[in-house]
């Protein structure tokens, strides 16, 4: 029997789209309104990385392991190790479509203890809404997780 793990992973890739978080919320698509608070299913989370340059993304990881634009190429053996940033992936579904959230510093040290919560309370992460927020903190947004009502 054939491993379909992935497939899906190229098709999760190919359909979701990235939320871009700025200090006034959340933006869906390029050039669109942004919008504080959404109501969202998470449907995973992991580890990712990101190096930037001049703030743009060079070379990601949606894993952490492997780059995204060159599977050749190992996180663990690269020399920009040092300068990219670990991050937290959340894949989500927002208004039907699949999206992808990628989560640095506080907002990931937010989501991992909204998760944790959840499971010490024996809740799995996709099992129910939630609601994400974006708070804002001079020049950046901090996002913010809880269930929703």
């Amino acid at each position: 029997m054939h491993d379909p793990q992935p497939l899906r992973d190229l098709l999760h890739r190919a359909l979701a789209r990235y939320l871009t978080v700025t200090p006034h919320g959340f933006v869906l698509d390029r050039g669109g309104d942004t919008v504080s608070r959404l109501v969202v299913r998470i449907l995973g989370y992991g580890g990712a990385r990101t190096l930037y340059q001049q703030r743009k993304p060079v070379c990601r990881s949606l894993d952490g392991v492997v780059a995204v634009t060159d599977p050749a190429k190992c996180c663990d053996h690269c020399p920009q190790l040092d300068t990219c940033t670990p991050q937290v992936r959340v894949d989500l579904i927002v208004e039907g479509r699949p999206s992808r959230l990628l989560l640095a510093f506080t907002s990931a040290k937010n989501f991992l203890a909204y998760a944790g919560r959840l499971e010490a309370q024996r809740i799995a992460v996709d099992s129910l809404q939630h609601e994400i927020l974006v708070v804002p903190r001079r020049g950046w947004g901090e996002v913010q997780f809880r269930e929703a009502r």
